[in-house]
């Protein structure tokens, strides 16, 4: 069994954030990580200070290598199955069994992509929801923009910066009178019909195409996706979920401290809005947090 002051489930942006603040107070950490990132289907990275275009996961690389040049960092390559216990006493199960006084929950969150064939091949790539992310490199293209249970209204306003060639594919969603008035500006135009296939080229949108066989022709598309906690361990340890109309995350404070003594939660997770940067804030926040709990000053 390995025992150290503090595991950290999951290695990426969040991840390696508290974990760099944990070693570098001299606490022993181990970061447990099956590599298996929300970004890992972009192959870009943009808004992340003095990283801006680097890989996601070249950027995941450098900063575990950062953690494990202190002696008492640590990385193991896994999946955590189950963590029983409590606060000072937690015991995680996975490639190793370990031992530790606290957790942090750093695994992030999963995107639920509507069933439309074709359309997870794009995503990351010319099918994407943060126009921060990828909008400068999918600019000045005509864009789809795709209902999915709702219309998303933010992303009409939001994507004018981008394009002024954009579709809104009410894909059988019903669009009131007083969207439909919101709606009505130049550079937007409105399609119905369900979606029922995204036609591409290597992952490069093409067209998508509408039951009843009509092509709408496009060279980027943007969805609000449904996301989830991409592990059931924060729900198995009794953490608070919160639910939005975007999806669940845990409730933290602003220590990032879950609702269950001990164990804190940092990046995608622990917040409804999916950023690099502020995952790495909110895992620097969270490693500075648990190093104070374990010395008991936090309040």
């Amino acid at each position: 069994m390995i025992e150290a002051d503090v595991a950290v489930v999951g290695g990426s942006f969040a991840g390696v954030s508290a974990a760099i603040m944990l070693a570098r107070a001299r606490r022993r950490v181990v970061i447990i990580d099956e590599g298996r990132t929300r970004n890992r289907y972009a192959h870009a990275s943009h808004g992340f200070l003095g990283m801006d275009g680097a890989a996601p996961e070249a950027i995941r690389e450098k900063g575990l290598a950062e953690v494990l040049a202190y002696p008492t960092g640590q990385h193991l390559k896994g999946r955590v199955t189950a963590i029983r216990g409590q606060v000072g006493a937690f015991v995680l199960e996975g490639p190793e069994e370990v031992r530790v006084a606290r957790v942090i929950l750093a695994f992030g969150q999963r995107d639920r992509l509507p069933d439309i064939p074709g359309l997870a091949e794009c995503w990351g790539k010319t099918v994407a929801q943060c126009p921060y992310c990828h909008g400068y490199e999918l600019a000045d293209r005509t864009t789809g923009l795709l209902a999915w249970e709702a219309i998303p209204m933010h992303h009409s306003v939001h994507l004018r910066d981008w394009t002024d060639d954009l579709i809104l594919l009410e894909n059988g969603v019903e669009v009131t009178t007083d969207d439909a008035e919101r709606l009505d500006r130049p550079g937007l135009r409105r399609q119905a019909g369900r979606v029922v296939r995204v036609h591409h080229s290597e992952g490069a949108i093409e067209a998508v195409e509408l039951e009843g066989g009509e092509r709408v022709e496009m060279r980027a598309l943007y969805l609000v996706t449904w996301q989830e906690p991409a592990s059931p361990l924060a729900k198995a340890l009794g953490c608070e979920i919160v639910e939005t109309p975007m999806g669940r995350h845990l409730m933290v404070d602003d220590h990032q401290r879950t609702t269950v003594p001990g164990v804190f939660a940092a990046g995608d997770l622990a917040r409804p809005f999916p950023s690099a940067t502020q995952a790495a804030s909110t895992g620097n926040r969270a490693g500075a947090a648990c190093h104070q709990d374990l010395l008991g000053i936090l309040e």
